[in-house]
């Protein structure tokens, strides 16, 4: 009884940690939002910010347009979700251990709660150049969301392999990640849905809540024994 009322004590404080983190970080995603609506248009820096989408809009290649498609399409809601519940069930029979699932759900629940109520509240318009996109919310460009799901959804993969691991084949799976992101987060500007400083926010707003999250949910000894000293 008493180390079940232990468990329970520890998991309301670990849910009330996360909840109180991502009230700080959507305080600062709003404040971001702030700025680039605001204070960024009466500056330089928003002929800069709309300068690359409109070079890129000019100098598509019909080759590549498909494949910012896919890029896009990696990270749509429905491929996340199938992506990450597969990812919550594999690693969690591999740690025969429920927080490999606890740590998935709650980091790409809480970026998709954090994104979408950023979105609505800041209310950006999209660039104003040719969209590949066919249907795109109209005011919902700050954060970019697919930046900030494969952010989440690619950088909590390879918390996971770091945490089981330490074969050196973990920093590929690190490399893998990163490329990814980056991938996703060019498609959104080669397609003309977001600004840089959307995908800039996008991931920001994925790094700070998949550290939350993995300083939460991720237990901090490791899964591999230190060899021993010769």
């Amino acid at each position: 009884m008493t180390t079940s009322r232990a468990g329970l004590r520890r998991a309301a404080l670990t849910a009330a940690a996360l909840v109180a983190a991502a009230a700080v970080l959507l305080g600062v995603m709003l404040g971001l939002g702030w700025l680039v609506t605001h204070v960024l248009p009466g500056t330089g820096l928003a002929v800069d910010d709309l300068g690359l989408d409109r070079w890129l809009a000019d100098h598509r290649v019909p080759v590549l347009d498909p494949d910012s498609q896919a890029a896009t399409d990696l990270c749509a809601t429905n491929n996340v979700i199938a992506i990450g519940l597969a990812v919550a069930v594999t690693s969690t029979a591999f740690a025969s251990a429920w927080w490999p699932a606890a740590f998935v759900v709650v980091t790409l629940a809480g970026e998709t709660a954090l994104f979408l109520t950023t979105a609505i509240v800041v209310g950006r318009p999209r660039p104003p150049v040719a969209h590949l996109d066919a249907a795109l919310p109209p005011t919902s460009s700050f954060p970019s969301g697919h930046t900030a799901a494969a952010t989440c959804l690619f950088g909590g993969i390879a918390v996971l392999v770091c945490r089981a691991t330490r074969s050196w084949w973990r920093w590929v799976v690190v490399a893998a990640a990163v490329l990814l992101v980056v991938a996703v987060a060019a498609s959104r500007l080669y397609r003309g849905a977001h600004y840089p400083t959307d995908v800039l926010g996008g991931a920001f707003l994925g790094c700070c809540w998949l550290a939350v999250t993995a300083r939460a949910l991720v237990p901090r000894h490791s899964a591999v024994r230190e060899p021993a000293p010769a």
